[in-house]
């Protein structure tokens, strides 16, 4: 029960953590060229803009208003998050917006940009900005926007995709890049969205897919697995070759971040069984892709 409650508030920590860095990448290496990041933040990039140079607002530019902005545009979101997706993952969503919403607003803008090219300043940003999207997503919590609206889309729509719902939104804010701005800020906002989107892809476990193939006595690990993590399993009644004892042999597919919570299962259940994983499957069909 203590380690359970270690790991939920672990979990929380690294969440939170994610949208803090992911707000310093922003503050510090991509608004002070100009440039814009797809999905919501830009988005939140565009209102921002469009309240200082059409409204004529006198905000200071080392004060950043998307952030306020994007946690006002995410309120429908959560509301999403929180009756179709799961409370723990609506509360470490909240947690990680109001925090990354937060420093965006406290982080101020150098007057100069840090890295003055805006190649180099580009691919940075996205790593850092990649890397703080992965950790966010491996605590089990998000940023809000796409990550949420994609989530709840495949339940609805099973070939619907996040990547999918991402380039949607990323055209939208490019398309408004290039009418107001020089091609310039089109060209490296689209390098510094590419390059976080790849960094978070190889950070995310999620988008790992690997089988478990258990080998166990007990009968109740395929029920376990059905009702903890609600996957499917596949058994066959085996028998050892040399002691010729019974064994039950089940196989399922799983992301590699539910790898542990199988461990932990199959552990507790059978600490005598063992378990075969077989990781970077390409998976067809009809395999629930999870945050």
């Amino acid at each position: 029960m203590q380690t359970e409650r270690k790991d939920l508030l672990q979990s929380y920590f690294f969440s939170i953590l994610g949208g803090l860095i992911g707000a310093a990448s922003l503050n510090l290496f991509i608004i002070p060229l100009g440039l814009f990041s797809g999905n919501f933040i830009g988005i939140a990039q565009m209102i921002d803009a469009l309240l200082r140079e059409g409204m004529r607002l006198s905000i200071p530019g080392s004060f950043n208003l998307s952030g306020l902005i994007l946690f006002l545009i995410n309120i429908p979101l959560m509301v999403i998050a929180f009756r179709e997706i799961s409370r723990t993952f609506f509360f470490k969503s909240v947690l990680t917006l109001l925090f990354q919403s937060a420093a965006m607003l406290v982080i101020p803008i150098p007057s100069s940009p840090l890295i003055e090219d805006m190649l180099t300043s580009s691919i940075i940003g996205g790593l850092i900005l990649g890397l703080g999207a992965g950790l966010t997503l491996r605590s089990g919590g998000s940023g809000g926007g796409t990550d949420i609206l994609g989530v709840y889309l495949i339940k609805k729509f099973p070939h619907v995709s996040v990547g999918r719902i991402s380039m949607v939104v990323s055209a939208f804010v490019f398309g408004y890049c290039l009418i107001r701005y020089d091609l310039n800020v089109v060209v490296y906002s689209i390098i510094f969205t590419a390059v976080s989107a790849i960094t978070l892809d190889r950070a995310h476990y999620q988008n790992i897919k690997s089988s478990a193939i258990i080998f166990t006595r007990n009968p109740e690990v395929g029920n376990t697995i059905l009702q903890e993590l609600h996957r499917g399993a596949t058994c066959w009644n085996g028998y050892g070759a040399y002691t010729h004892d019974p064994t039950y042999i089940f196989m399922t597919v799983v992301s590699k971040f539910e790898t542990a919570r199988i461990k932990k299962i199959v552990r507790d259940l059978d600490p005598h069984s063992f378990t075969v994983f077989i990781d970077h499957l390409d998976v067809s069909g009809n395999f629930l892709r999870k945050l």
